[in-house]
């Protein structure tokens, strides 16, 4: 059977079309250094990719909650560390004006530096992280929680409840424990007294010189230094807990972004081999074009 030359002619056309269009892909995916650059060249991989690419997002989004609840509880932490010094000084002073030894003017120098002790205190419960938030508001973070009121005594204003935040697709973290969990108060005759009464309540004792009452704070003031110490203890846990999942979510984002790179960016190697075999093909193939035309001219000048 004779093949036309005309036939042939076709057959290059369309050999050096396929050649043509698979170089200007293979210079496309150079340039952008992924292996397809429209979702119809690579059907079967564009669901995976955007599947690999929003699980990165939720991680990202893991790994800056994590750091904003670190942000709270670190101030937290912080402003723990400083009362519980500041308590230490309170019962050592507790001590010395319970002691028969001291004069009514030494119980009321004793009684001045316990009011400053309180306030200083009272400015760590209203410490504020460095996203502005008041740590111990709770949920009311944007508002100072404790007020000091004319009469010496101090009232919370601040929320009940934690603010919280999600830092992995299923768990959530407080971002902050709120006031009356830390700031906690005793139990005087079966009633509750809280933290900045049982100061109060001291410093008068102190002013007015009544000794069974000071005696009585020994006792009160251990229990707020004990609950300060155990709140600074579960602030440290919560401290490495955080680290460990933020770890966590950062090792996964970086996991995650390798495998989103292994299906999605070129491998430049292949890349540049798959494109010069083209262009030896496709220069071959008008080699032989320009070949096939002088033969064709041939024909037609015999």
């Amino acid at each position: 059977m004779r093949v036309s030359t005309s036939y042939l002619h076709q057959q290059l056309a369309d050999r050096m079309s396929a050649s043509a269009g698979e170089l200007a892909k293979l210079q496309a995916n150079v340039a952008s250094g992924l292996k397809y650059n429209r979702p119809s060249e690579a059907p079967d991989l564009v669901g995976r990719v955007q599947s690999i690419e929003s699980r990165i997002e939720g991680l990202k989004t893991d790994v800056e909650s994590v750091a904003r609840v670190r942000v709270g509880v670190d101030a937290q932490a912080s402003a723990l560390e400083s009362a519980v010094d500041l308590m230490s000084r309170v019962r050592t002073l507790v001590v010395q004006g319970s002691s028969q030894q001291y004069s009514d003017s030494e119980r009321e120098a004793i009684a001045e530096e316990i009011n400053v002790l309180k306030r200083s205190l009272l400015d760590l419960a209203n410490s504020r992280d460095a996203d502005g938030r008041y740590v111990f508001a709770g949920t009311r973070s944007s508002e100072s929680p404790y007020a000091l009121q004319q009469d010496g005594y101090v009232t919370y204003q601040g929320a009940a409840n934690p603010l919280r935040v999600q830092v992995s697709d299923a768990g959530f973290e407080d971002a902050t424990v709120s006031g009356p969990e830390v700031w906690r108060g005793t139990t005087r005759g079966g009633s509750s007294v809280d933290f900045f009464a049982v100061l109060n309540d001291l410093e008068t004792a102190l002013r007015n010189g009544e000794t069974a009452n000071i005696g009585r704070a020994l006792t009160e003031t251990d229990d707020l230094f004990d609950n300060l110490n155990n709140s600074l203890s579960r602030l440290g846990a919560t401290q490495q807990r955080l680290a460990l999942a933020q770890s966590q979510a950062e090792e996964l984002t970086i996991r995650a972004q390798e495998v989103l790179s292994s299906v999605k960016d070129l491998d430049y190697a292949d890349a540049l081999s798959r494109l010069k075999q083209q262009e030896v093909l496709l220069q071959a193939s008008q080699s032989l074009m320009a070949r096939l035309s002088q033969l064709s001219l041939l024909d037609v000048m015999r």
